[in-house]
């Protein structure tokens, strides 16, 4: 009985000596897995910036060589490994790029080139990206509510920013395209208000009598609003001419008051504005078929 009292006593004593070991050993094991965690973590980051290299390399190369649609699948393919490193987002940017100019690809690269500019700070190919965006939108695609508000959204950023003329003008024109006929003479005055030295001015002058000439063809009935947005076109001409007597809308403009004189059956007075831009108007063939078109019309009423 002494012998195994003895026996137990040694066993507790030697425990709480074993307890700070087995702790010790388990805590060394753990802090080497969080090592080799961390390493491979590291090397697989490395190897993917590496693996994107190489394909940034493979992309140029096919570019080169006129293999648009496989550089595009290249640039994706660094975009995918390094997405929010520089040489990511340069591919992204290539991709876009190459496929608005090359494939004309236009949805795909608006989308890419909206993940470019939303993760890029604010810098001058960031603001190149917002400017291509929009012109997609505008000129490629058609998606003239979209392209509004990304005008309107590029002016709050630069409210004076040298394209700003540009864009009132691209915001005017889309809401033409919309049918919207107000709001697209509004934005045009106002653009002719703000910028009345731009080069878009003189332009937004000329328009704002398209915009008013096509209000009446939507109306046509003579004794309705059409005779009056006709009226309106009119006056819009008159006044870019008085502003404007060396633009080279002059020779349009004066076809669109003969076209106006036309709807509302002053034919004298038409088949007159017609004769006198013959020979100055770009396109005297259309000239010609008018003069002639009138001549039928007052000769059916003579009889």
């Amino acid at each position: 009985m002494r012998w195994l009292s003895l026996k137990l006593l040694l066993i507790q004593l030697q425990r709480p000596r074993l307890v700070p070991k087995v702790r010790e050993m388990a805590a060394t094991r753990k802090r080497i897995i969080c090592l080799m965690l961390a390493g491979l973590t590291i090397c697989g980051s490395a190897c993917s910036v590496n693996n994107a290299k190489r394909n940034y390399v493979v992309a140029e190369r096919l570019w080169n060589e006129g293999k648009y649609s496989a550089a595009v699948a290249e640039f994706d393919k660094v975009y995918n490994k390094d997405s929010t490193g520089p040489l990511g987002l340069q591919a992204l940017y290539r991709s876009a790029h190459t496929q608005i100019f090359f494939l004309s690809q236009y949805s795909e690269a608006a989308r890419k080139l909206k993940i470019y500019a939303d993760i890029t700070k604010p810098s001058p190919q960031n603001w190149e990206a917002q400017k291509l965006i929009g012109d997609l939108l505008f000129s490629k695609m058609d998606q003239y509510d979209l392209a509004v508000q990304h005008y309107r959204a590029l002016l709050l950023q630069k409210p004076v920013a040298t394209e700003a003329p540009e864009f009132h003008f691209r915001i005017g024109k889309s809401l033409f395209y919309a049918a919207d006929f107000s709001g697209a003479i509004r934005e045009y005055r106002a653009l002719i208000h703000g910028h009345p030295k731009s080069k878009w001015a003189e332009k937004a002058a000329y328009e704002i009598g398209v915009t008013f000439f096509t209000r009446g063809e939507q109306r046509p009935d003579e004794k309705g609003p059409g005779t009056e947005a006709y009226q309106d076109a009119i006056d819009a001409y008159e006044d870019f001419l008085k502003k404007y007597p060396k633009s080279q809308w002059v020779p349009l403009a004066r076809f669109g008051i003969a076209s106006c004189l036309e709807e509302m059956d002053q034919l004298d007075a038409a088949y007159q504005s017609y004769a006198a831009i013959k020979g100055i108007y770009p396109s005297p063939n259309v000239i010609e078929i008018k003069l002639v078109r009138i001549r039928e019309r007052k000769a059916q009423r003579s009889r």
